[in-house]
């Protein structure tokens, strides 16, 4: 479900809430089930969406996360891991524990079921589709000074 006022376009959906406010350029991300709201920069939200969107182009780890292998059945050894630019976020994933795990530069962790990354990842894909959302994230990209993430370009 999109929302949109003056300020703020957000973006939710049963397992988080996405947040842009159209005067800072801030990024509020808001885990639902953990009550766990992130706070990121333009820059730490291009790196989560690339890190979301390399997770998800991986077949083997998309079986496990739909379930059309049986994470229990996996061995206890198996992990994924995959890292955004400069390690800004991080994602790991031990299968047979249904867990998903992201990392923030900025000190903080966050544990997530099967389902909440699912639905993460589908509320990420659902922001970054709507025009108004990218018209802003072209704003700040063109006003951003760092790494411009999405193009792999630096000024």
């Amino acid at each position: 479900m999109k929302t949109s006022t003056g300020n703020q376009i957000s973006f939710a959906n049963a397992f988080a809430d996405l947040y842009l406010d159209k005067e800072t350029g801030e990024f509020a991300l808001d885990y639902r089930r953990q009550e766990v709201t992130i706070y990121l920069n333009h820059t730490q939200y291009q790196a989560l969406v690339l890190l979301v969107q390399q997770s998800v182009e991986d077949e083997q780890f998309m079986e496990y996360l739909s379930w059309e292998r049986d994470p229990l059945q996996c061995e206890d050894t198996q992990m994924f891991e995959v890292c955004g630019p400069d390690h800004i976020v991080c994602m790991s994933c031990v299968p047979n524990c249904e867990r998903v795990k992201l990392t923030f530069d900025l000190g903080v962790a966050i544990d997530l079921s099967f389902a909440d990354y699912q639905g993460l990842a589908g509320l990420i894909k659902e922001a970054q589709a709507d025009l108004e959302w990218r018209r802003e994230l072209l704003k700040w990209n063109m006003a951003d000074n760092g790494n411009d993430f999405a193009t792999g370009s630096q000024d």
